[in-house]
Order: C-alpha cells, then sequence, then structure tokens
C-alpha cells in the first residue's frame, strides 16, 4: 500500500503598510509574476485608529492563515503598523513579523515552498533575499558620482 504524501498548508502572507502601499506593492507582484497564492495586502489610513487597524489585519490573517500561519510583511519598523503586526504575535497562531518590505521579498514567494516553512523559517528567507537587493548603483559600476570622494 502506498501512502499519499499530505501537502501542508502554506504559510499565509500579509503585507502591511501605511497609504496604499501595500495594495500597490502586491499588484506589482502579481503583475511580473502572475497569481501569488495566499498573499493580502492592508493598506493603513493616515489617521486610522490602532483598533480598526488589528481588526483589518486579524480578519486578513484569519483569511490567509490555513493552519501554518502567517507572514506579516510591515514597511517601518516601531510605526502604527508595526504595532498592529505585533499584536497578532499572541500566541494564538504561528506568527512572525518582518519590517522593511520590499518588492524582492514578494518575488522571492514564488520561489520558496511555503508548504515546508515556519513563518520564522519563512521570514529569514525573504529578509535575506530583500538584504541582498538592497545595491548601490556604484557598487555594480564601480564608477562613483561626479562630486563623491572617489
Amino acid at each position: 500500500m502506498v501512502k499519499k504524501k499530505v501537502k501542508e498548508p502554506p504559510v499565509g502572507v500579509v503585507v502591511l503598510t501605511h497609504g496604499r502601499a501595500a495594495d500597490a506593492m502586491v499588484a506589482a507582484a502579481r503583475s511580473i509574476l502572475g497569481r501569488i497564492p495566499g498573499l493580502g495586502a492592508v493598506s493603513v489610513k493616515i489617521g486610522e485608529g490602532m483598533p480598526q487597524i488589528v481588526a483589518k489585519l486579524s480578519e486578513t490573517c484569519d483569511e490567509l492563515d490555513q493552519g501554518a500561519g502567517v507572514l506579516i510583511l510591515v514597511d517601518l519598523h516601531g510605526s502604527t503598523p508595526f504595532n498592529a503586526a505585533m499584536s497578532m504575535l499572541d500566541g494564538t497562531r504561528a506568527a512572525e513579523v518582518l519590517c522593511g518590505v520590499n518588492l524582492p521579498m514578494l518575488i522571492k514567494l514564488t520561489t520558496v515552498d511555503r508548504t515546508q516553512l515556519h513563518p520564522v523559517a519563512l521570514a529569514e528567507e525573504l529578509r535575506d533575499s530583500g538584504r541582498r537587493a538592497i545595491r548601490l548603483g556604484s557598487e555594480l559600476t564601480g564608477r562613483v558620482a561626479i562630486g563623491e570622494p572617489g
């Protein structure tokens, strides 16, 4: 008798930012890569209260968490979206928060098997990918801008 391997659910990913940046980043990733299952966006309006942000985020996390937990990608450490994201680390689900979201992190989502990673391991993979993508043009060309020390 051959046993079928049961496919684990993927880690859900929520992008949480100020303004409409979350929506724009998710839309950009999808325009490059097509459908990205288990990815959602929560945008925080200027002046929106913490209870409303936490409620929207919690609802989105509930929608995307299929049993493997969620990773919340936020734009700015110490910000209101960050504090709302940290409230999701309350022990009710497997979760992690990663600050400094960028488009290369979202693109990396399509090359990792989110069914085999815990939210913390996924966060580490995306963090490393995001860091590698931050480059200075002069590093790539060896040229220095006019007026810069050489």
